[in-house]
């Protein structure tokens, strides 16, 4: 007699309901392969909250997000212009709010989608350009940023088409091209880019009637985009499009054989993200005056990579933390002249052996130490 056998026919002493498992699992012909499949696909029907009921919400659901978006805004509006007093702290204030725009847009790709493009500044420049070109056809500042945000939209369309079948590393390796072509067309296109990839004289921002002429006020405009930016990135988690992003990150052979379009979910995420870097070029370009080549190079993207592995790529949280690590740390270390790259180096280095969550592991960290602390003494209570 075969184990299916067995199965088929259980002992008479077998509890009814046993035994109606066991003739459905027996009937359906069910294999370890096949359950393992379902769970599986239990899994990312989970992700996406395909049949959660009012009481199995999705992870995203259950945390106060706007909730903390406002808190953030609130605490950064009240604290940042009476802690930061200097001119050059005012003007590392803003550079890490732009910076955190193009940081959560890249975490869009690369945290969310789990996608990597090198070619992030790429879109940072097409935005400073295309709204700089803009600028000088005389549009108003919210005119040209749109142009800006739109030309990078457009212009990573055309990129995530193109790569649409390329696999992780290929896509990686394709953006890293596209990188490297960018800075060659942006020096040598002197109609749209000026001459050697330098526009100047670019007029300050100016909107409602109010000119954004210093770092200070600079700040509040920068601060009002990046809540745009965040609120957009929290709604985006709690959207099916973002749980569709985690099952495709997370198994992206069983999400495609659950339904999920994994193609179309990594072109969107890429899109909005790219989104967010021409829109963080367009306001760079606009606060200083100018917009050069050289200020959207490898080394940045380098940077803006740095900023979302530092803070975390796991949370939306992570980029902002980040940005504020990669602008500030070298301000911090100015002071040990020849050995600030070597201690910088080796304070990322630590920074990833300890932390390999980012710094926003850091909060979980605390909280799973303190509950692990209070579990034997509730236990120890109970005895």
């Amino acid at each position: 007699m075969t184990e299916t056998d067995n199965a088929a026919a259980p002992p008479a002493s077998s509890p009814p309901v046993a035994d109606s498992a066991l003739r459905k699992t027996a009937s359906s012909g069910s294999s370890p392969r096949s359950d393992a499949l379902t769970a599986a696909f239990d899994g990312v029907r989970a992700r996406i909250g395909a049949g959660a009921r009012h009481g199995d919400r999705p992870p995203a659901y259950r945390r106060h997000q706007y909730l903390a978006v406002a808190v953030f805004v609130a605490v950064t509006a009240l604290t940042a212009p009476r802690v930061v007093t200097s001119a050059e702290g005012s003007n590392l204030l803003d550079l890490w709010l732009a910076y955190s725009i193009a940081g959560v847009g890249f975490y869009w790709i690369f945290g969310l989608g789990g996608r990597f493009a090198f070619c992030q500044t790429t879109m940072m420049a097409v935005g400073a350009y295309s709204s700089a070109y803009a600028t000088g056809h005389g549009r108003a500042f919210w005119q040209s940023t749109l142009i800006g945000a739109a030309a990078a939209a457009i212009a990573a369309a055309v990129i995530g088409l193109a790569l649409a079948r390329a696999q992780h590393f290929a896509f990686a390796i394709g953006t890293l091209a596209v990188s490297q072509v960018g800075v060659v067309v942006f020096s040598r296109t002197s109609d749209f880019t000026g001459v050697n990839g330098q526009v100047t004289g670019l007029p300050y921002a100016s909107l409602f009637g109010h000119t954004f002429d210093s770092d200070r006020s600079v700040f509040w405009l920068f601060l009002g985009v990046l809540t745009l930016v965040l609120l957009l990135g929290v709604f985006l988690e709690r959207s099916p499009l973002g749980r569709e992003a985690v099952a495709a990150r997370d198994g992206e052979t069983v999400a495609r054989t659950a339904g999920v379009p994994v193609r179309r979910v990594h072109l969107t995420l890429y899109v909005l993200g790219s989104t967010a870097a021409g829109i963080s070029g367009a306001l760079l370009g606009d606060w200083r005056g100018f917009v050069a080549v050289d200020d959207f190079g490898l080394d940045l993207g380098i940077g803006i990579f740095l900023m979302v592995i530092l803070g975390g790529a796991g949370s939306l949280w992570g980029p902002v933390l980040g940005a504020g690590f990669y602008v500030w740390a070298p301000k911090l270390l100015a002071d040990l002249d020849e050995y600030k790259g070597v201690v910088y180096g080796a304070l990322l280095l630590v920074m990833i052996m300890v932390c390999p969550d980012g710094l926003i592991g850091l909060g979980g960290r605390a909280r799973a130490l303190v509950r692990r602390r209070r579990e034997p003494a509730e236990g120890g209570g109970d005895a």
